[in-house]
């Protein structure tokens, strides 16, 4: 499952082993002034949405790539039953190829909590 960590004004995201299959990188870092907005997700599955280049499980998991096509790319690794965290970034200043994260983690509500208050 995913990891998130956050130290020195980043968001550490690493992947899984087998993730990193589908989303073709062992992390991504996100800095703090590239956060443009934090979002507790309960039900993160239905969030993902448009074309999509990953690992899809019809209403269970989404790892990958999603929104090909619809003008917000996202990085996702979610499952069912498990909150999610919704980072929105500005690309121009991460300098990364997608506009939001979303990744399910255990602590999504503590992490989202402590992003709202320092981040954004």
């Amino acid at each position: 499952m995913t990891k998130v960590d956050i130290a020195s004004g980043c968001v550490r995201v690493r992947f899984s082993s087998w993730e990193r299959l589908a989303v073709w990188r062992d992390e991504v870092v996100v800095p703090g002034s590239a956060i443009k907005a934090v979002e507790l997700v309960e039900a993160p599955v239905g969030q993902a949405r448009g074309g999509r280049a990953g690992v899809l499980v019809s209403g269970v998991l989404k790892v990958g790539y999603w929104g090909l096509g619809t003008g917000v790319r996202q990085l996702v690794s979610v499952r069912r039953g498990v909150p999610a965290l919704r980072i929105s970034i500005d690309r121009g200043v991460a300098g990364l190829p997608f506009d939001e994260v979303l990744v399910s983690v255990r602590n999504a509500a503590e992490l989202a909590g402590v992003l709202a208050s320092s981040c954004v």
